[in-house]
């Protein structure tokens, strides 16, 4: 298996971050991880502080998803990195 049908739009709203996207899709189609991969490629590219990033959810569930997701992504880089040091 090869992955989502739409795995290139996907790729493109994480990484390319000079552009504005719109993601409309049902709920359980990866919304959420490909929102957290944009602001994880902002952060990570320097683009702008984790504290300057606002996301905006339709419900308080999504939001707690969000930034339990963040949070995650972001302790995995650190660890990464101090295992590296």
């Amino acid at each position: 298996m090869t992955g989502p049908i739409d795995n290139k739009h996907r790729k493109d709203a994480a990484e390319k971050l000079g552009k504005s996207f719109i993601v409309d899709a049902g709920a359980g189609t990866g919304k959420t991880t490909v929102l957290v991969e944009r602001i994880m490629s902002i952060v990570l590219e320097g683009k702008t502080g984790l504290d300057r990033v606002a996301a905006i959810t339709f419900t308080e569930k999504a939001a707690g998803e969000l930034k339990f997701r963040v949070r995650e992504q972001i302790e995995n880089v650190l660890k990464d990195r101090k295992s590296v040091e």
